[in-house]
């Protein structure tokens, strides 16, 4: 074989058009465990014994769970500032 001669292998097949129906399939399988992951297996969570604590602690203070901000809830902003000194400031090694 020469070898100034390149041999180039294609190996991307095109996707047949029949093959859009397993796609489709796939992707509603898809879809269909994140559901399920979100409405039948998230909220059974909530009953272990390592996060009942927690799950008690929010409703005893009426947080919002779902909310993006908590600016008006003091145990957020202890936490936040907590937070912030943290990054500004990290633990050395002395």
């Amino acid at each position: 074989m020469n070898p100034e001669t390149k041999i180039s292998i294609n190996t991307q097949k095109p996707l047949p058009s029949d093959d859009m129906p397993r796609r489709v399939a796939n992707l509603m399988l898809g879809i269909l465990l994140i559901l399920l992951f979100i409405f039948g297996i998230a909220p059974l969570m909530d009953r272990l014994p390592l996060v009942q604590p927690l799950v008690q602690f929010v409703d005893n203070r009426e947080i919002d769970a779902g909310a993006l901000y908590y600016t008006d809830i003091e145990e957020f902003a202890t936490a936040a500032a907590h937070m912030e000194n943290t990054r500004d400031y990290p633990p050395r090694d002395f």
